[in-house]
């Protein structure tokens, strides 16, 4: 075996060995993050039998092998480009920039997997280019997330170091091979077609691979051929759905065309008329004040009385008790970034990035900030976050909020948590005396930020919210309660107080759980509604479902303006508008959800089939889908319609850049 043939294959074996090492070894590092986030978040996932999980880590190793193709095609490249370069000291150069680009581009997609083992169950989806805006404005808590997430942090640095040492299996001086040579000439020629041939070999591998058996390019939404929607994030790779959502995000929304445009108008409007038809009277626009109260990952539980999970909200529960208040209400996103579009511009939450950093950004919003703006009212933005924090002072203006107040307008850092900004209560404080020196009628809006994990209290408060049988999302919920409570002690006696409307409404749900109960997709759209009245001495609820769209048209509704009005809401007040005919609408990855009065649907738009139905009204926990009973048959196709049309409508008002 040593002579003949076969001395001829030995650079081969020798360097193919080198090559399929470096392809194992990372493989399986992706393997292992693949599995870490499962134990993580297994609780956001349904069980899963052990042919569903082979499944699942198939797929898994598939769209880990389109990530590899795609971060190491430089360092692919330049190994070729090395192999074929004869001068000594350039061919040390471009190894030094090959292994740089193999380790940095594969640390890059080891963090992306790490990031999302943490963040994804505040998200709920891999990560996409959306990580990028939540990143960039989460510096400033970098401690904190250092502390709450130092294992993450060791572990990247740990698999960094691994890197480091698979890099040396790359070829530092144009060789894959450590035979002896019979010269300098022969040997660089002879190298250069192996080391060529071999990584020819592995990316027309990769390439093969990726492009999936039936022919069709590997995508995200890939491993839905084999794996059921539920269970699609595990399967995924954070850096391929980071990647594909930033090529995919440079491009015009997917046009669909579900319906007729007749038909679609009829089915959802954008462009509503408010105040009473002719002939009736045109009704009087009463210029009341409008203090908005966008609450920062406020669960609906923590207000619900003998849930397991209420807060302890004295302040909030009075408040209730004199509000008109919408007890099944849901949140058309997700994010932070997706709440406040959604109150303020009556948009929900279609796409992956945020609407105001979208191609689509240039679409004239017409909700409540614009139209009081052009009503005369003095417009106001309050945050006690860092100056354009998660660029909201961007949206701000879009919205029609004229004037903006942060925390280096707050400037007194005594009050500063160490993580998001101001604590809640003396910022509050803060822009009641704000407000105090407003001209009449204002709006304003406030952006609370104190529920937000870490869960931050005052350091004199602690151990009046140090409640044993408490975690730390409800004390920080009780904190909250007290600051408003202080806030409105301190506003009841001013002039303006009677004269306006206090609007509270959630920007998202978070997990009271923190991860350690089972993922519901419909109890992770529930938040709170509520407006109170100073002149209100009685509750109203309204059993209707509701939705943050809904809430800028209410809101104009309750003061009587009468005009058109630009959105996906409608009034809660239109009595023209069946309580079984509203609906709310959110989006998770592939999947719409569509909330309605009895029963919550998921549409996945890439298989085109909807993927549970559920009566949630008499299966809370979500244990029996509905899909497959022949006498929900009417049920999900009335659903099916109108998720369609939403997604029909959300595009082309974007694509137009127009709501009317």
């Amino acid at each position: 075996m040593d002579n003949g043939f076969f001395p001829v294959l030995k650079p081969y074996r020798r360097s193919g060995k080198r090559v399929l090492s470096v392809v194992l070894l990372l493989l399986l590092m992706h393997l292992f993050l693949r599995i870490l986030f499962w134990l993580t978040n297994r609780t956001l996932f349904p069980p899963l039998s052990f042919p569903a999980f082979g499944r699942v880590i198939a797929r898994g190793i598939q769209q880990d092998w389109v990530a590899l193709l795609l971060v190491n095609l430089p360092t692919i490249l330049l190994l070729m480009l090395l192999a074929w370069t004869r001068r000594a000291t350039v061919r040390r150069a471009l190894a030094m920039v090959a292994t740089w680009s193999f380790v940095l581009g594969n640390g890059a997609a080891i963090a992306l997997n790490c990031i999302d083992i943490g963040y994804f169950r505040f998200g709920r989806h891999r990560a996409n280019r959306d990580l990028g805006f939540v990143l960039g404005d989460s510096l400033g808590s970098f401690r904190s997330i250092f502390t709450s997430y130092w294992p993450l942090i060791l572990l990247f640095a740990l698999l960094v170091v691994l890197l480091t040492g698979i890099s040396r299996f790359l070829p530092r001086d144009g060789s894959m091979s450590t035979g002896a040579t019979p010269g300098p000439a022969v040997r660089v020629r002879r190298n250069a077609r192996i080391t060529t041939f071999l990584l020819q070999v592995l990316a027309g591998l990769l390439i093969f691979f990726s492009s999936g058996l039936p022919g069709r390019p590997i995508i995200p939404a890939t491993p839905l051929l084999s794996v059921c929607p539920e269970a699609l994030p595990i399967a995924q790779n954070s850096c391929f759905t980071f990647l594909y959502s930033c090529l995919r995000g440079s491009r015009e929304l997917r046009p669909v065309h579900y319906f007729p445009r007749g038909d679609l108008d009829r089915i959802v409007q954008t462009n509503h008329l408010l105040g009473p038809s002719p002939p009736a009277p045109p009704r009087r626009f009463d210029k009341r004040n409008v203090v908005v109260f966008i609450l920062e990952s406020f669960s609906r539980c923590y207000l619900t009385a003998g849930n397991p999970q209420k807060a302890i909200t004295p302040f909030f529960d009075s408040l209730l008790r004199k509000s008109l208040f919408f007890p099944h209400s849901f949140a058309n996103g997700f994010t932070s970034n997706q709440g406040i579009v959604s109150i303020l511009g009556g948009l929900p939450a279609l796409t992956d990035e945020p609407f105001y950093y979208s191609d689509y950004a240039n679409t004239p919003l017409h909700s409540i900030g614009n139209i009081l703006d052009a009503q005369g009212y003095n417009t106001n933005f309050l945050m006690g976050a860092e100056r354009d924090h998660f660029g909201f002072g961007k949206f701000a203006s879009m919205a029609g909020l004229d004037h903006s107040y942060w925390k280096e307008d707050f400037d007194d850092d005594r009050y500063d948590d160490g993580n998001w900004g101001i604590f809640d209560g003396p910022f509050l404080q803060y822009g009641a005396r704000i407000l105090s020196e407003k001209p009449q009628p204002f709006l304003a809006v406030f952006y609370t930020i104190s529920a937000h994990p870490p869960y931050t209290i005052p350091a004199d408060l602690q151990g009046r919210f140090a409640v044993p049988v408490q975690p730390a999302p409800q004390r920080a919920i009780s904190y909250t309660d007290y600051a408003f409570r202080q806030l409105f002690d301190s506003i009841r006696h001013r002039p303006w107080y009677r004269n306006t409307l206090f609007v509270f409404c959630a920007d998202h749900w978070l997990d009271p759980d923190q991860g350690k109960g089972p993922y519901n997709p419909l109890e992770a759209s529930t938040i709170p509604i509520f407006i109170f009245d100073p002149l209100r001495d009685t509750a109203d609820w309204r059993p209707c479902v509701a939705g943050q769209v809904d809430l800028a048209p209410t809101v104009l509704d309750l003061l009587g303006y009468t005009g058109a009005y630009t959105g996906f809401g409608r009034s809660l007040l239109d009595k023209t508008v069946a309580d079984s005919d509203r609906y709310v609408i959110n989006r998770v990855g592939a999947v719409y959800q569509v909330i309605a009065d009895n029963y919550v649907l998921g549409y996945n738009e890439e298989t085109g089939k909807s993927s549970y139905l559920y009566r949630y009204v008499s299966d809370g926990a979500l244990k029996h889908d509905l899909l497959a009973d022949p006498s929900c048959d009417r049920v999900r196709k009335r659903l099916e319609t109108w998720v369609k049309a939403d997604i029909q409508a959300y595009r082309q008002a974007l694509s137009r850049r127009s709501l009317q």
